[in-house]
């Protein structure tokens, strides 16, 4: 085979692997993430961040005045949250033409092996968080807490006892006394309320 007739063949067999390359789905290149969903989410931020703004305004103020009142921490969170939700729709705006069509290359890595993300667990959590809450003064803070802690620790997929049984009760005995104690905050104790008033640890 003369040079001439490689050179030809090599080239085609070039063109050929470009053309391959160019046939690959934008699934494997990892082309799949909704430029509209993820404005959609940045704007649900900016409405999250507006909504604690204003619900704050509801929260009565102290009896004692203060340089920072009650409204103090959902005000800054709120501001940081609105301001956050607004950075991230001006930048997918911004960016929304660098790719046609609207998918573009997802963020993030790899799920790790053995413990892949999943909205389940999220949600979980979410609904520990808030049965923490509403259980707060039927279970007094110690059990509700130990409760909750070692909830989130099986939803993470943790078996072990020291992190499911022993780290919730340190924790939670610590963060009393802490609160309960030295500064004097009182917590919700539930049923264990008479026991810790007969030992003189409250009022």
């Amino acid at each position: 085979m003369s040079e001439e007739a490689k050179t030809v063949k090599s080239g085609t067999k070039e063109d050929k692997d470009q053309e391959g390359e160019l046939r690959i789905s934008p699934a494997k290149l990892g082309i799949t993430m909704d430029k509209r969903v993820d404005l959609a989410v940045a704007v649900v931020v900016v409405l999250l961040g507006i909504f604690m703004l204003i619900t704050s305004r509801n929260i009565r103020l102290g009896a004692i005045r203060d340089p920072l009142g009650t409204r103090a921490l959902p005000d800054i969170v709120g501001t940081f949250i609105t301001i956050i939700g607004i950075v991230l729709v001006v930048n997918r705006i911004r960016t929304w033409s660098a790719l046609p069509g609207h998918f573009v290359v997802e963020e993030g890595k790899k799920d790790e092996e053995g413990h892949p993300a999943t909205w389940v667990r999220a949600f979980s959590i979410v609904t520990a968080m808030l049965l923490w809450v509403l259980f707060l003064n039927p279970l007094g803070y110690l059990v509700n807490t130990i409760l909750c802690l070692a909830a989130v620790a099986l939803i993470m997929g943790d078996r072990s006892w020291s992190k499911v049984i022993v780290y919730p009760i340190i924790y939670t005995f610590v963060t009393w006394y802490v609160f309960s104690q030295p500064l004097q905050i009182m917590l919700p104790l539930g049923p264990l309320t008479h026991l810790a008033r007969s030992a003189g640890l409250t009022p």
